[in-house]
């Protein structure tokens, strides 16, 4: 039988023991704690950043990071071509005003060496609005017994009475322009009409004034979407919108030569549809979102936002560390380098550039293959995402003057934005119809490079007006 002295030395050392490992387990429990709460407090701190990126900033296109060492603005010394104002010539100058110097003003002493200078002031000049009186005439026909009625070429309206003076086509053509392609409000376009012009309008006499113009403008408005129908590259992109108080979304399908605008209440792949047609021929440019890849546009040709891609790397890059940055980094060296090699194709010989093309290709291809172990979820997740839209990922390098990214709709799609800030959505559908329509032929004729207050005032003196009638450019889309 053991002594009590030895077995209580036993009992003692397997305590000391089981301290002891419970002191080291502490230890690195308290690490672990330690580790967490700084993983905590940098997760706290980039939700906080995203939170201020995602309200309304002064400056929302600003820069996230700065550089250390920015460089001056503007152009150097010596740099770029100097541009200034033609002189006027003589026949310009409607007005001369001199002022003589018959003393020096500070002193009042006589002045000598007296030399002339010359300066032309280009101003706005004093606006009164004309007012035209339209004369018809009315009788009745001795041959068909109907009441019959002259009208003036130039008249948009036949109202008379109390509704017999009405705002000019040039007025109405500026108000639509300012609001539905600049995002002025309505208020502040009668504003603008009556304190520079001194022409008073309501805001909701504007409202009317477009919506009437709006149901002149359809046969255009039709013409354009059979010409994005027939484009052989179309631009969409959508954001969001409002109807009244019903969520919305405005989508734009755009290339180089028009734009069609389009406000509907849903966000799937039915819009694509009802504006390209189940028959479009042409190249979709778009980003990855889900409604352009559905089954019912799976045989048409697209080209994903190389854009995009760039920018959900740099983020992949940003967060990771060790061996799961390299992922993103080898990904952006090969979607850089397609876009380098596009840029130098018309100066390769076609073999050089086939070979480049297609050893391009298997490298994409490798750094994505199902094959590969990719440990890091994110990582993973972005190659299950490249290896979706493979297909459509350069064939810009292959189409000439395909653009790589989605830009033309991005920039078609930012003054609905500013639009959506500063003058608020629609309060109906009728109201979201009127903004498609004359959003569309007014950017349109922006693209096209003619008037646009001509073409709104061909519009409102000529029902059923067409393309051809309001100008020849517009029917160029090659």
């Amino acid at each position: 039988m053991a002594e009590p002295d030895s077995v209580l030395t036993q009992l003692l050392d397997a305590r000391d023991v089981r301290v002891a490992e419970l002191e080291i387990q502490l230890r690195q429990r308290d690490a672990r704690i330690e580790q967490l709460q700084q993983r905590v407090a940098e997760l706290e701190q980039r939700l906080a950043e995203l939170e201020r990126t995602g309200k309304r900033q002064a400056t929302p296109f600003a820069r996230r990071q700065r550089k250390a060492n920015p460089k001056r603005p503007g152009r150097k010394a010596g740099q770029g071509p100097f541009t200034s104002r033609a002189r006027p010539t003589p026949e310009q100058v409607t007005e001369t005003k001199e002022q003589a110097l018959e003393a020096c003003p500070f002193c009042g002493g006589p002045v000598t060496d007296v030399r002339d200078h010359e300066q032309f002031v280009v101003d706005l000049p004093e606006v009164q609005p004309t007012v035209t009186r339209y004369r018809t005439h009315s009788g009745q026909c001795a041959r068909c017994g109907r009441r019959v009625r002259s009208r003036h070429p130039e008249q948009i309206s036949q109202a008379t009475g109390a509704a017999g003076v009405v705002i000019g086509p040039r007025a109405k053509a500026l108000a639509a322009d300012l609001k539905h392609r600049l995002g002025v409000p309505y208020g502040k376009v009668a504003e603008m009409l009556r304190v520079g012009w001194g022409l008073p309008v309501s805001r909701g006499g504007l409202c009317q004034a477009d919506a009437r113009l709006a149901r002149q403008a359809r046969p255009v408005y039709a013409e354009l979407l059979d010409l994005i129908r027939q484009s052989a590259v179309a631009h969409a992109d959508e954001t969001g919108w409002r109807i009244g108080t019903l969520a919305a979304w405005l989508w734009v399908f755009t290339n180089r030569d028009l734009t069609v605008y389009t406000i509907a209440t849903g966000r799937g792949h039915e819009v694509v549809v009802k504006i390209l047609g189940e028959a479009f021929a042409g190249i979709l440019v778009s980003d990855c979102f889900t409604a352009y890849d559905h089954q019912a546009l799976a045989a048409w040709l697209k080209q994903k936002c190389v854009g995009h891609l760039l920018k959900d790397l740099s983020e992949l890059n940003e967060s990771k560390t060790g061996a799961a940055v390299r992922f993103a980094r080898d990904v952006t060296a090969a979607l850089r380098a397609a876009l380098t090699l596009r840029d130098q194709k018309r100066t390769l010989p076609v073999a050089d550039f086939a070979a480049q093309a297609a050893q391009l290709e298997g490298r994409l291809d490798a750094l994505i293959a199902t094959t590969r172990q990719l440990t890091d979820p994110d990582n993973a997740r972005f190659a299950r995402r490249l290896r979706k839209h493979r297909q459509h990922l350069l064939r810009f390098l292959y189409v000439d003057g395909l653009d790589a990214t989605n830009n033309q709709a991005e920039r078609m799609v930012r003054p609905a934005v500013i639009t959506r800030k500063t003058g608020g959505c629609n309060r109906t559908t009728g109201g979201a119809e009127t903004h498609s329509i004359l959003a569309s032929i007014l950017v349109t004729c922006r693209q096209q490079g003619f008037s646009i207050r001509d073409s709104l005032v061909k519009i409102q003196r000529n029902a059923g007006s067409t393309l051809k009638s309001l100008a020849p450019p517009l029917l160029d889309t090659s």
